[in-house]
């Protein structure tokens, strides 16, 4: 079914049927043209034949007598006379049989055929003389037409093998000559298939004729689509570069909402967008109704934690809209910084104003001798410089976070030995542990540890967790020092058996300004940026630390620091 479907196939089945009809039209017009040619000549040889007989009967034959005055010219095949329904001249079978069925069926045209006498055909020739003579006298003269068939059998029979003769020269010819059109217009197909598949090859042109000029013409047309499609290909490749490297979202619906292009960034916020049913919802519902009223709108969704600013824009050409384009931001950071901003300034706010009401309470109460009795006067001496010393504290920490945010605050990295830093900083610790009843211990396999790290960095962080482990032990508890060389990294725990940390507190622990203690009280609550500063200057060392914690059992905190990085 397929080869008849080929150009060559129509082709070649189209000359065959028109030289077909016209061979068989030419045959069967030949063979009916010298049918009626011999037929005629036949007819008219007859008619001949018949007026000579009349001839001769009306010039020699005397009507009185029962004999012509010459019989041998009347003695010929193929002729009756018949006088008065008697035969003059003898008759012989097929005469009988003639004039037995002239007479039967009543023929009564000058002409007539019959073909079923002796199965054979003759053509019968009459003519009646009675207007010439008192009696009936006619003529009937006839001829086998067997010869006559016979050549028209081996005439047809020769027009039909010389068409078929024709018709497979023809054919031979016609796939000969169609092949020759038809190759290149294959060629041309199979380009075409190849363009498709993006393969942009030229074809060679053979020819000045039609075929050659069409050939010429897909030639510049497939140029033309390379060049096209280059240009298409380096346009979406460098508005894809451009909408991946935008922080928005682009997200493009056609006017039934169903999303026709996003790119990497809006596809992620997509899905989140479309995780929930009912904000699904809404979301589409916004993206018609912008399809309907073609107004631009701008809305901020909160969806699992997330913030989006979400824009949609119609697209629209005159009257008609063809879709919406959505822009969608991620503000999540954004609105994180803007409340850390404003929990900063709350924070900073409180933790500096309690501090210095009581100390210009207790400086007005000294002052103004409402106190007097030396020991008074000692205690709330002691309460200014306490206060004192935990705005000091504040500010230095607020100051430590701003040159650390701005980078600012460089790290000093060197070869330094860290049980050394150990000893210094407990030695510092003791007296304030004893006075607590705090059972103080290092935990070291080795006298000395020697690797790369900022010395006064690491003493603010291990002081940091040391004085955050005092505030939340009690008499009798435990804290613990230990230092782990484990190869390329060194292990830094302080551990306590002190009050520890309900679950809900332990992610938030390192956030700034965050504080067990929500009431932000004074006492030995700290400000909440003690712990933030230390996993800063961890991070900044290419380290890790993690928080172990059971409440009413204790807390570990577990600093790994790298012996060798890429920090100046």
């Amino acid at each position: 079914m397929k080869s008849l479907n080929s150009l060559v196939s129509k082709l070649w089945l189209t000359i065959i049927l028109m030289v077909t009809a016209v061979l068989i039209i030419l045959t069967i017009v030949l063979i009916f043209f010298f049918r009626s040619y011999v037929f005629n000549s036949t007819e008219t040889i007859l008619e001949e034949d018949i007026e000579r007989v009349e001839e001769i009967l009306l010039t020699e034959h005397d009507i009185d007598s029962s004999e012509t005055s010459n019989p041998n010219l009347l003695m010929e095949d193929n002729l009756i006379i018949l006088y008065d329904n008697e035969s003059v001249l003898p008759m012989s079978p097929i005469d009988e049989e003639i004039y037995n069925r002239i007479n039967i069926e009543g023929l009564t045209e000058s002409t007539f055929i019959l073909d079923d006498l002796y199965d054979s055909m003759y053509m019968i020739k009459t003519s009646n003389l009675t207007r010439y003579f008192d009696e009936d006298i006619k003529i009937i003269k006839y001829r086998d037409l067997d010869a006559v068939n016979q050549s028209i059998s081996a005439i047809t029979m020769i027009m039909f093998v010389t068409t078929g003769i024709l018709i497979i020269g023809t054919t031979i010819f016609a796939f000969l000559l169609l092949n020759r059109i038809t190759q290149p217009l294959t060629k041309l197909k199979t380009a075409a298939y190849n363009t498709s598949r993006g393969k942009y090859k030229p074809l060679k042109v053979r020819s000045r004729d039609e075929i050659g000029e069409l050939t010429l013409a897909f030639n510049k047309m497939n140029q033309d689509i390379k060049n096209n499609i280059e240009t298409v290909l380096h346009e979406k490749n460098l508005r894809e570069e451009i909408f991946s490297s935008m922080e928005e979202g682009v997200l493009y619906f056609d006017t039934e909402s169903e999303l026709i292009y996003s790119n990497a960034k809006g596809n992620s916020i997509y899905k989140t967008l479309t995780s929930n049913d009912h904000e699904k919802e809404l979301f589409m519902d916004s993206v018609l109704n912008i399809v309907k009223t073609k107004v631009s709108q701008i809305e901020r969704l909160n969806i699992t934690n997330k913030h989006y600013q979400v824009s949609y824009t119609a697209v629209v050409s005159g009257n008609k809209t063809y879709g919406v384009i959505v822009l969608i931001r991620d503000i999540t950071e954004i609105v994180k910084t803007e409340t850390m901003r404003s929990d900063f300034i709350a924070n900073v706010s409180h933790e500096l104003k309690t501090p210095m009401v009581m100390l210009s309470g207790y400086s007005e109460a000294i002052l103004d001798e409402i106190v007097t009795e030396p020991e008074e006067v000692k205690e709330m001496i002691k309460i200014i410089k306490d206060e004192s010393d935990r705005m000091n504290k504040l500010v230095n920490e607020l100051i430590t976070i701003a040159r650390m945010d701005s980078g600012a605050d460089l790290l000093d990295i060197s070869n330094n030995d860290l049980m050394a830093l150990i000893s210094d900083i407990s030695f510092k610790f003791k007296h304030e542990m004893n006075n607590k009843e705090i059972i103080f211990k290092v935990d070291a396999e080795k006298d000395s540890v020697t690797f790369d790290f900022d010395y006064g960095k690491i003493e603010q962080v291990i002081n940091n967790l040391l004085d955050n482990a005092i505030r939340y032990t009690e008499p009798d508890d435990k804290i613990t020092l230990k230092v782990r060389d484990i190869g390329e990294e060194i292990v830094i725990s302080v551990e306590d058996t002190g009050i520890g940390l309900k679950e809900e507190h332990q992610n938030r622990i390192f956030e700034r300004f965050y504080k067990v203690d929500e009431s932000r009280t004074r006492g030995k609550h700290g400000t909440g940026l003690g712990l933030y500063i230390v996993s800063s200057i961890i991070k900044r060392h290419e380290g890790t630390i993690d928080l172990k914690s059971e409440y009413g059992k204790g807390t570990i905190f577990e600093i790994t620091l790298p012996k060798s990085h890429s920090m100046e």
